[in-house]
This record gives C-alpha cells, structure tokens and sequence, in this order.
C-alpha cells in the first residue's frame, strides 16, 4: 500500500501543540513513499506518551534600522536571516550512548574489511529524521527534519530525564544561504487506506478475474485504474482481459492511500 503524497495535511506548531498520543517512533532514513518499511527499518527508539514539543523561532534583521545614520522602526524592513525548529522529546529506556550508536552506523575498512562502529555521529547520519506519532483515529503525524547534513545545520542534544528515558532535542537550521530546505516538514498523514486482495493476477483474453478491496474506514469509495486499458480495463474491481501482456491495476481511496496488482494477460487457448 502506498500513501498519495498530494493530499497530505501539513501543520503549524501550533496545531500539534495539543496533540495525544500514546506511544510514538524516532526514526532515521524516513521515506514518506515507503512509509511502513520506513517506520520498520529506521527505527531508533520510542518516544514516550505527552513527551513531544516543537518550537519554531525566526532570527530577523532591520535592513531600514540607522540607514544612513537615520534610525527607522518599520515592519517592511524586516528580513529572516535564520529560522530555527527545535522538536524535543524523551526516548524510552536509551542511553546517550545508545542514540549515538542507533543513529550512527560504522565504517568498513575497504582492504582488511574490519567494521568499526562509530559512537560519534557524523553529520551524514542526519538524514531524515523523524518523529511518527500515531493519533486515536488512525492517522499519524509526521514531524520530519529533512537533509540535514546539507545544511550543515542538524544538531541533537541529550540529557538524563527524571523518568529514567532520555530527553532528546533535534534542531534544524535555515539561513539565506540554503533557502532549498526546510528546517522542519509538520504533517498529518490521514487514516484513508485501501488494500487488495491480491498483486499479482493472471486472465486470459475476452475473460474476468474480480479484485477486492478493504478500505480504511469501511465503505470508502474505491476508484479504479488500468495503466494500460489495451491490455486489460477495470470497473468496480472486475478486471477484463483484453490483450495479452501485463498491465497494473490501481485502486485508490479519494484523498488518500492506494494499492496495485499486477495483472498478466494471456491470449488463452
């Protein structure tokens, strides 16, 4: 299953400042189109319940202020020279240490193929980092510090946490030098889903092969596709060959995620 990236909902600080959730996934390496296998294979740790804050601060300049020895106080002049996103959280059960290790990798040595693991984190490590909380409707929120290493402005902090976890800082820079990335991506993915029944499929010519779909809520509407109606059309999950080769057939819930089978048209006897 695959999630439309053209219907996400992005948020604000202060939209996420009342957010509940119970317990939540720091990750590296995040890809929203392999938003499962991301949350899977990058995972570093859990975050704690009620733990999660994001502060996004603007470091700005009077370009009118003492022009020419004259002192001017208006608004229009203003210009943001930095904007800092500082997203703090506690880890569950994780040592500095720890979060070096996980958030780090190691080196291979190319001749004797030793590996040495790195404790210190280099900037290269920061690749899209997240925090993925999940909500009580079934929906997730995404707060995402993407590229940092190429900003060269990435940077975590750690400290002991009363609870015995790790509190955490994450914070992204971005200046007029690199106006490409943002410090911080905000985002609500919704809980809009659609899963088949099968990936793979096989017809023979002029026959009908019935695909099904379950929806997330139940009853969504199901909007069908062929990638090649030369080979194969669809309606309402029927699939019809028409040609011989293979086509993929997509179903999608409006506004939100889709799913796709494979389908292998043969000429028949």
């Amino acid at each position: 299953m695959g999630i439309d990236l053209s219907n996400l909902e992005y948020l604000t600080p202060e939209q996420i400042g009342d957010i509940q959730f119970d317990t939540g996934v720091f990750v590296k390496n995040f890809d929203l189109e392999t938003f499962k296998e991301s949350l899977m294979e990058g995972q570093i740790g859990k975050v704690t319940k009620d733990s999660f804050s994001v502060n996004v601060t603007r470091d700005t300049i009077n370009i009118l202020d003492d022009l020419n020895g004259v002192h001017f106080d208006y608004s229009e002049g203003l210009v943001t020279t930095k904007i800092t996103a500082q997203i703090s959280f506690t880890l569950a059960s994780m040592s500095a240490e720890d979060l070096a290790m996980s958030l780090g990798s190691a080196d291979v040595d190319s001749t004797t193929g030793a590996i040495t693991v790195r404790y210190a984190i280099d900037d290269t490590d920061f690749i899209n980092v997240a925090l993925i909380l999940p909500l009580m409707d079934g929906s997730f929120v995404v707060a995402e510090l993407p590229r940092g290493y190429n900003t060269g402005g990435l940077s975590i902090s750690t400290s002991k946490s009363s609870t015995g976890g790790l509190t955490c800082t994450m914070t992204g820079y971005k200046t007029l030098a690199d106006k490409t990335i943002q410090p911080i991506n905000l985002y609500k993915i919704p809980n809009l889903s659609v899963g088949l029944n099968k990936h793979t499929e096989t017809v023979t010519v002029g026959n009908t092969k019935t695909l099904t779909a379950t929806t997330t809520p139940a009853g969504s509407t199901v909007i069908w596709s062929s990638g090649n109606e030369a080979i194969a059309t669809v309606a309402a999950g029927v699939v019809t060959g028409v040609a011989a080769g293979s086509t993929v057939i997509t179903a999608k819930v409006q506004g939100g995620g889709y799913d796709k089978c494979v389908v292998t048209v043969s000429a028949g006897v």
